[in-house]
């Protein structure tokens, strides 16, 4: 057995997750356990997933309502038992060394909590992968924002070599069980359900750095990410979209900002946070009622904030150098 298992959240990826498959089954070091959760898809999803699934272990929940991407991913992590976990978007390929690469990497090095490689944008329904970066680990800034580090530029040299970074993107992101059942709520919630999707993976990402787990960027294992909507298309999105992403960028910092990271970062996130209410307030209204949801989960998102800080074992001083202008990655030890 590989060590590994893989789990795929999808709704309404019929188009694309029969590339997203075909590259799993391709892996030299294949997973061996492969769970796809469908979130009550209207298309031919499922029978996409199950045509291409080939020599993989393939085990489908299918889902009466859309339960959104981390209770979905909740379910999914209850069944798998692999010592590691990867969490791939079903619009994401991997190169067929990608597991090998990336597995081999993460298991030497200690406190390993999460590993990416260097995902790049994809063309087509075949997921061929294209020019650009996609992600090459998330960064984050002293506003509070989490970044796609490289997000629509050519690779180049400087993100060719190894680094630790602060997350990975849950496009095709490894994680070592220990990590997530370190960080994990009561009952065993390693994603926050509360996020419903979008920012879920940041937030996964400043839970264990704070526990200690160390995130490594590994550039030679290598993906392709279809991303319906990229970074620098955000105000293109539908209201839905925009209204979780902004709702959610609440709830990210309640749960994981501390004192002390408010003020190393100020007035940064304040500036931000200003110019955020400005927008919903102008030119991107319909994000309003994120405002309204964000407010109404404020106590219970900050009670899990309370809880998270007297787990953790990194200070909010120490956290912040992550956030800090000009500090992006760290280099390996």
């Amino acid at each position: 057995m590989s060590g590994i298992d893989a789990f795929i959240v999808s709704h309404d990826h019929e188009r694309t997750l029969a590339a997203t498959l075909a590259g799993l089954a391709a892996q030299t070091l294949r997973p061996g356990r492969v769970v796809l959760v469908d979130n009550a898809s209207t298309d031919a999803s499922v029978a996409a997933a199950t045509g291409a699934a080939g020599p993989l272990a393939l085990a489908v929940v299918r889902n009466h309502a859309n339960l959104g991407f981390a209770a979905a991913a909740n379910q999914a992590l209850r069944a798998t038992t692999a010592e590691w976990v990867l969490a791939l978007n079903p619009d994401c390929r991997l190169a067929p060394d990608y597991l090998a690469r990336l597995h081999a990497a993460a298991a030497e090095r200690e406190r390993v909590g999460a590993a990416t490689g260097l995902l790049l944008r994809a063309d087509g329904d075949h997921l061929d992968p294209g020019a650009l970066v996609d992600s090459a680990g998330i960064v984050v800034t002293a506003a509070g924002r989490h970044l796609d580090r490289a997000a629509g530029r050519p690779p180049n040299a400087a993100f060719a070599a190894p680094v630790w970074v602060f997350g990975a993107s849950g496009a095709a992101a490894l994680y070592r069980r220990a990590a997530l059942d370190d960080v994990a709520y009561p009952g065993g919630e390693a994603f926050d359900e509360g996020f419903f999707s979008y920012r879920e993976d940041a937030d996964l990402a400043w839970r264990l750095q704070r526990r200690g787990w160390r995130c490594l960027y590994w550039p030679a294992a290598r993906a392709a990410h279809g991303r319906g909507l990229k970074p620098e298309q955000r105000r293109r999105g539908t209201a839905a979209i925009n209204r979780h992403s902004v709702r959610n960028r609440f709830l990210l910092r309640w749960a994981n900002a501390d004192w002390r990271w408010h003020l190393a970062c100020f007035p940064f996130w304040l500036l931000r946070d200003a110019l955020v209410l400005a927008a919903c307030l102008t030119v991107e209204r319909t994000s309003l009622p994120g405002l309204a949801e964000a407010w109404r989960l404020r106590r219970a998102q900050r009670g899990r904030g309370h809880a998270n800080a007297a787990r953790a074992v990194v200070s909010g001083w120490a956290m912040a150098r992550w956030f800090v202008p000009g500090r992006r990655v760290e280099r390996l030890d």
